[in-house]
């Protein structure tokens, strides 16, 4: 699932960070259902590179335990054409989730997702759609229904500290 894959000809950007420009990644916390955990995005360079960072800190307290940095995808745009996501990611080893979340889905906890195993070094993960698992939902999913997509720091307590410096489709 990382860094073999396409080339770069069939890589479509979606998002690549530039610096000075704002980022379209938002900041969602566990606070939304009533739990503690903190999070912020941020613009930063790390690494070498301009990207957006999630820090924050995850907290089990209240029945909570997530942050995420969510990225909406225009309606208009052709999922459905592509094979399915790329995203380069770095920051202190740790497993994130990247959930995708459709207009087939109708509540919040259900998504399609998959474990990516963020290390110190920027790497691009190359993520199938057939590689995403149903999470609470006996839906498959269906790209053309394709909403938003969220790297999320889930289940656990700790420090949370990941960054993108892009993200996209490929074919």
């Amino acid at each position: 699932m990382k860094t073999e894959g396409p080339s770069a000809e069939s890589l479509t950007d979606i998002y690549q960070a530039r610096p000075g420009e704002p980022s379209p990644w938002t900041a969602i916390t566990d606070q939304v259902m009533g739990g503690v955990s903190t999070a912020e995005v941020m613009q930063d360079g790390r690494y070498g590179s301009a990207c957006t960072c999630l820090t924050g800190r995850t907290s089990l307290e209240n029945n909570g335990g997530f942050v995420q940095m969510k990225l909406e995808i225009e309606p208009a745009w052709p999922c459905a054409e592509y094979a399915g996501f790329f995203i380069e990611l770095c920051g202190p080893a740790h497993d994130y989730n990247l959930n995708v979340k459709t207009t087939q889905l109708d509540k919040p906890w259900q998504s399609f997702r998959c474990t990516l195993p963020v290390e110190p070094e920027w790497t691009r993960f190359v993520v199938p759609y057939a590689q995403l698992s149903p999470h609470r939902t006996d839906a498959e999913l269906d790209p053309a229904k394709i909403r938003s997509v969220a790297v999320i720091a889930i289940g656990e307590a700790f420090d949370v500290d990941v960054c993108v410096r892009r993200f996209g489709f490929f074919k």
